[in-house]
């Protein structure tokens, strides 16, 4: 473990990915169309932004996951949701 930071267990479902190294909660892809859905369901009109797509809950290009363990994230860190159709075992 690096720094002189505190670690707990990451919580059930953390992945973590061999790329980038980000620790996130992983969700399956039909949680993940459901989110896109709402989040483009809530959109104004006229607004500059495009809608998103299942694309925005990858973290890298070619992301290898497996599941998270202590030492992966220091106590406080912020986390998100990743796609995650199938994690690495180890």
């Amino acid at each position: 473990m690096r720094g002189g930071y505190t670690y707990s267990e990451p919580p059930p479902g953390a992945v973590t990915c061999r790329t980038c190294g980000r620790m996130n909660i992983g969700i399956s892809r039909a949680e993940a169309e459901r989110r896109v859905a709402e989040a483009n369901a809530a959109r104004r009109p006229g607004t500059p932004r495009p809608p998103i797509d299942v694309a925005y809950f990858r973290c890298c290009v070619r992301p290898r996951l497996r599941p998270a363990r202590l030492g992966d994230i220091p106590d406080g860190s912020t986390f998100g949701a990743v796609l995650c159709e199938g994690a690495d075992e180890g």
